[in-house]
């Protein structure tokens, strides 16, 4: 089988380095590029299409988050977010445009390795502890925004709001389908229908959806 294609985004050419040789340890994954900022991250993606980007957040010039915006505008590819602060609100922001998951820099070797091949198949790649806190931390939602968020969940059957919940979770596909007695494909379907009814582009936004209603319902007097 071809191996899975890495772009690594990092202003620091010590991190990029360093990814780079841990992630070229593995046999089934390459690294085919690098770009020091954001702007070089939408050329290389559009050039060499690779099948996961590993994007920096705080990068001068281009960000990471205006980055993933941009490619996600033009292309599908699966972009994990790399942060060095496990509560940076600015993760929030990079989810919302279009991330399928984040991880810490300090990630194990082994952890990244799978981290890559978990977005690589299409699932996201997050803390659902973390996401929880950044959403809590990241309360700005407005009543009106909140109130729509929930008429998205309340558009989903009982079934479709459990697997969404169990998303949220951070459960995988296989979790799901053992837990709700289901086959894989029955989960796949399923989350394409909430995705497609929640007007949602991924797992992980799908995972703020959840937590910013729960949130939301929490502030609530009485």
């Amino acid at each position: 089988m071809s191996p899975t294609t890495v772009l690594l985004v990092d202003d620091d050419p010590m991190v990029r380095t360093g990814l780079s040789m841990v992630l070229s340890a593995d046999d089934s994954i390459a690294v085919v590029a690098e770009a020091a900022d954001g702007a070089e991250a939408l050329l290389r993606a559009r050039e060499l299409r690779p099948d996961v980007v590993l994007m920096d957040l705080q990068m001068p010039h281009v960000d990471g988050v205006e980055a993933t915006r941009r490619i996600r505008s033009e292309l599908t590819v699966p972009i994990l977010m790399l942060t060095t602060f496990h509560l940076d609100l600015h993760v929030i922001d990079a989810l919302q445009a279009g991330a399928n998951g984040y991880l810490l820099k300090d990630i194990a070797p082994q952890e990244l390795c799978h981290a890559v091949h978990i977005a690589a198949g299409g699932e996201s790649v997050f803390s659902a502890r973390i996401t929880r806190q950044l959403v809590a931390r990241h309360d700005d939602t407005t009543d009106a925004a909140a109130d729509k968020s929930r008429h998205a969940l309340d558009a989903l059957t009982d079934r479709e709001r459990t697997v969404a919940e169990a998303v949220a979770e951070g459960a995988s596909n296989a979790t799901i389908a053992q837990a709700l007695f289901m086959s894989e494909s029955t989960v796949k379907t399923h989350i394409s229908r909430i995705l497609t009814k929640t007007g949602l582009d991924n797992r992980v936004q799908l995972a703020l959806l959840v937590f910013q209603v729960q949130h939301a319902q929490q502030r609530r007097p009485g």
